[in-house]
């Protein structure tokens, strides 16, 4: 009997008491809805964060709410969208920098910016920001004076110099921009270089800023247009040579000559030559040689003379592909009455007048009187200098 008491008491330990079982339970369901509860706050914690993050980019770059104030900004050389993007955040004209310069790089929009002052507001969203900095315009009119000769890359640094426009709007203008005028159909499509000789050498009154590049340039070509008059297109008829023709023909004369009186000269020479392939196939101007070569001055070596460009009138038969500069209308004039004679070869003596010859041994005995003016000239430069020090 006593032992099977003993064995009912230790039955009745191992059986879990119900109560006991009850409360761990509730315990573990207790833990869990916490644990649920503490996550359902987290995410919703995050999706307000993100959503109030999302809401302030949006409104910084599309500026739904935001303050009417203007913010005068000052751009300084050499500056493009992303450089001055710190500038518009400490100036309050946007609130993310960061934000600004990832929306730049998705648009693909990095331009220069001219330098100078601009009236920016915060209620401007990133586009018209943008659109202002890289567009912006001057009501102020400004003079610019292209002498006669330059090339079309001396005039694109001349505006630069004059802080005109930015080089990325120039560019666009000079090799992209499909410039209606008759003239240039033939020159047609706009690539680089496309309008050299076209743009007429002139004093213009002009605006600053990238919008207005375009006029800018449309001023010079119009220019062009009125200066190429019946007279020399009844020449250009007379001589059977195209515009382009005429217009090359005078950029190699605006570049060569240095004396008015000589223009018609040395137009002369280069149509002897021309008409004349089989005893003379080669210009010889060494004005194409240094415009081949992307210089504009300098003497030549042998090694220039060899070089392999399209320019280079020692190596390559007839006229250059096209102008090496924008010639004046004296230029184009003699270009399109070329004096007559007989002369095949010119030389150059120290005061920019030039020897001419019709044979090659008068062309080598002016060559040695040139050799020597231009020894006597440098000696007495260098004992003028002497002196002065």
């Amino acid at each position: 009997m006593d032992q099977m008491d003993q064995n009912v008491n230790q039955e009745t330990q191992r059986i879990p008491q119900p109560g006991s079982t009850r409360r761990r339970s509730r315990r573990q369901k207790n833990g869990g809805c916490a644990g649920t509860v503490v996550y359902v706050i987290a995410v919703l914690g995050i999706s307000i964060i993100l959503s109030l993050a999302a809401i302030f980019v949006a409104n910084d770059v599309f500026a739904f709410v935001k303050e009417n104030a203007v913010k005068e900004i000052t751009v300084t050389e050499n500056t493009d969208l992303l450089s001055v993007a710190k500038q518009l955040d400490d100036e309050g004209v946007i609130n993310y920098g960061t934000i600004f310069k990832l929306y730049v790089r998705i648009k693909g929009d990095n331009e220069g910016v001219l330098a100078g002052s601009y009236a920016l507001n915060p209620n401007m969203d990133y586009g018209q920001i943008i659109d202002t900095l890289v567009n912006a315009s001057s009501t102020e009119t400004m003079q610019i004076t292209v002498p006669e000769g330059y090339s079309v890359a001396q005039i694109k640094q001349m505006l630069l110099d004059e802080h005109v426009c930015t080089s990325d709007a120039l560019d666009e203008a000079l090799n992209e921009y499909p410039f209606k005028h008759e003239f240039l159909k033939e020159e047609l499509p706009a690539e680089e270089g496309w309008l050299e000789g076209y743009l007429f050498p002139d004093t213009y009154e002009i605006y600053k800023g990238n919008a207005t590049v375009v006029d800018t340039i449309n001023k010079m070509l119009n220019n062009f247009d009125n200066k190429y008059d019946d007279e020399i297109k009844a020449g250009a008829e007379a001589l059977g040579r195209s515009m382009h023709d005429i217009v090359t023909v005078a950029s190699l004369v605006e570049r060569e000559a240095q004396a008015d009186s000589e223009r018609a000269t040395i137009a002369g020479v280069i149509y002897n030559r021309l008409n004349n392939a089989s005893e003379f196939p080669y210009l010889q101007v060494d004005a194409s040689v240094l415009y081949g070569l992307g210089r504009s001055g300098g003497k030549l070596s042998e090694e220039d003379l060899a070089s392999d460009t399209p320019y280079n009138l020692y190596t390559k038969q007839g006229l250059p592909p096209g102008p090496i500069c924008n010639p004046g209308y004296a230029s184009l004039y003699a270009a399109a009455y070329p004096e007559s004679h007989n002369y095949y070869y010119y030389v150059a003596m120290p005061d920019g007048t030039h020897l001419f010859a019709n044979s090659y041994d008068e062309h080598q005995a002016n060559i040695a009187t040139s050799n020597a003016a231009q020894a006597a000239a440098a000696a007495a430069a260098a004992n003028t200098e002497g002196a002065g020090e």
